[in-house]
């Protein structure tokens, strides 16, 4: 059964927002990745066993940044567009990474700030190499060719896909931000992948948003919002946080 009501267009700038026709048995929101391919399978086990019990439609929900500054992004990306384990499905929304590394992909010699950023991390895990001393921003004519040959079309459409929001009950899923009193159709690209999330801490209503984007030493829950990012990659830690439509109370999942 699928869950989503609807898919989103496959287009880099307009804002995605999905929502779930109900709430699954149970959602797994997951912190910021960043090529960390271990930690990842380590929490996949862990939530698996975690689910086990539960009947139902479940979901793993990764908040975004999968790519860039840890080692094994090819990997991962590899691992995300496999299947999900049994009685899953799996979701990845996008964050400020992905954006970089498409519009890097679209662009090499107009984006080369993504270098800096984790993405010569990144095209290592390709397997591409630069040429000489310059690094990548040196490479010049001979990049587009490179970016071409070693980076899958599959992987290209995969982070080309990727909504930027989940709406589920009272949860806002982004990576960075949402305006929590505004509906779906008014959210803007630039909020959900950039934040800061720190903007919804004057909202006052019933809605909750999940992020990552800003590194906390623990999961930091307030009134208004759940920060999940860890730092993987800088700290060899990762957090996921259990939502349960029959359970109202949090659980907080942890590797590393």
């Amino acid at each position: 059964m699928k869950l989503f009501r609807r898919r989103p267009k496959n287009i880099v700038d307009q804002a995605r927002v999905l929502s779930l026709a109900q709430f699954p048995t149970a959602i797994y929101a997951i912190g910021d990745l960043h090529g960390c391919l271990s930690l990842y399978d380590q929490m996949e086990e862990k939530i698996v066993r975690d689910s086990e019990g539960l009947e139902g439609q479940k979901l793993i929900l990764c908040l975004g940044d999968v790519v860039d500054r840890g080692p094994e992004t090819a990997n991962l990306v590899d691992r995300l567009i496999g299947p999900a384990p049994d009685g899953f499905q799996r979701l990845v929304l996008r964050g400020n990474h992905e954006e970089m590394m498409l519009r890097f992909l679209d662009a090499p010699s107009r984006n080369q700030n993504w270098l800096s950023f984790g993405g010569a991390e990144t095209l290592r895990s390709y397997g591409i190499s630069p040429e000489g001393e310059g690094g990548f921003e040196g490479d010049g004519f001979l990049l587009p060719p490179k970016l071409q040959l070693a980076i899958p079309e599959a992987h290209r459409k995969f982070l080309g896909g990727l909504p930027h929001a989940l709406a589920c009950g009272r949860f806002r899923f982004a990576h960075a931000g949402y305006e929590l009193e505004l509906p779906a159709k008014q959210q803007t690209c630039e909020r959900m992948i950039w934040g800061p999330p720190e903007r919804s801490d004057s909202y006052v209503g019933e809605n909750t948003l999940v992020h990552g984007h800003v590194i906390v030493p623990d999961v930091e829950v307030s009134r208004a919002r759940i920060n999940l990012d860890l730092g993987a990659y800088e700290t060899g830690r990762l957090a996921a946080m259990r939502f349960s439509r029959s359970d109202p109370e949090t659980k907080i999942l942890c590797v590393g």
